[in-house]
């Protein structure tokens, strides 16, 4: 399930273009840290499975809704 605008405001960072992207995921640890995951790097061997974030250009992005 792609990152609701919850999940990403716990991030601490701004995630940049992750922000709009479908692929993007939040992962939560028992203690409240965030992490963002590029669920499309599963697949997509040019990406990377937590991106530094902000990311600012992406060759994965696909804008949330498509």
């Amino acid at each position: 399930m792609p990152a609701d605008r919850d999940d990403i405001a716990r991030l601490g960072a701004a995630p940049g273009q992750c922000a709009d992207c479908a692929h993007a995921l939040v992962n939560v640890t028992r203690r409240g840290t965030a992490y963002l995951r590029c669920g499309r790097a599963a697949w997509d061997d040019r990406l990377v499975r937590y991106p530094r974030l902000p990311v600012r250009d992406c060759v994965g992005f696909t804008p949330r809704g498509e």
